[in-house]
């Protein structure tokens, strides 16, 4: 991302969710995006998973600027390249687990059989295949988390995109869910999530953080404890990685 801005008309006022961000995201890499709500983490998540666009800046998604695609290129890249899992898990309450993540493949015209397999090593990647008949009331909200994770994983994307994933959980829920996080991550996987959490945020390699729509923290892990008021501005020291490219302090 170059300088991409995110605005929206509420009444006759325009807010600013993203001021000016400019970002780079390595392939492989495992970011937290930290930050108080209304910052302009969600948005900067759904402008990343392309299902938001800027106002202004370009996005460059694995080359190609995403304002020169049409919705169906749009369509098939979040299909095939980026998975979604959420605070809420969106389950479809009526269908099984296996259903629920079998899902993407019948939109995206997966042959039966093969839908059959990807459901398996999907569910037995993350631990679930004794619970692919049950529905999301009859398993725990760790296990709905799971169920979410393998179904965003089915597709196979080179990117997953977590809004608070473990936002609904026990505290021991959420660090199975991070670490099968870690674990995918260590195979290849970029990982973006957000959280409110420092312990969470601690776990990735590189954590943001961000305050009324611009980054004004870029570093490791130990940038997961510092408050506005301590953590080194991208301008002051920041122990950020080399390529990536940071607004200066806001």
């Amino acid at each position: 991302m170059r300088d991409v801005s995110r605005e929206f008309r509420v009444g006759d006022a325009t807010v600013r969710a993203l001021d000016h961000v400019t970002l780079v995201i390595e392939r492989g890499d495992f970011v937290a995006l930290m930050g108080p709500s209304g910052s302009g983490k969600s948005t900067l998540l759904n402008v990343i998973g392309l299902l938001d666009s800027p106002t202004g800046g370009t996005y460059e998604l694995d080359g190609e600027e995403v304002a020169r695609l049409d919705d169906n290129r749009l369509a098939d890249i979040r299909q095939q390249k980026i998975g979604f899992i959420f605070q809420s898990f969106h389950l479809v309450p009526r269908m099984t687990a296996a259903r629920n993540v079998e899902l993407p493949m019948i939109f995206a015209g997966v042959p039966p059989k093969q839908r059959r397999e990807r459901v398996r090593e999907s569910l037995g990647s993350v631990g679930l295949l004794h619970r692919a008949t049950h529905r999301p009331d009859q398993l725990s909200g760790g296990e709905r988390q799971r169920v979410a994770i393998a179904r965003a994983m089915v597709m196979q994307p080179g990117i997953l995109l977590a809004d608070e994933p473990t936002g609904n959980l026990d505290s021991v829920s959420g660090r199975e869910i991070v670490n099968l996080l870690l674990a995918m991550n260590a195979k290849g996987l970029t990982v973006v999530l957000v959280t409110h959490d420092p312990g969470i945020a601690s776990s990735a390699r590189r954590v943001i953080r961000m305050r009324d729509g611009r980054l004004f923290a870029d570093g490791g892990p130990e940038t997961a404890g510092a408050g506005p008021e301590t953590a080194a501005s991208p301008g002051g020291g920041s122990t950020a990685a080399p390529h990536a490219e940071r607004d200066g302090p806001p």
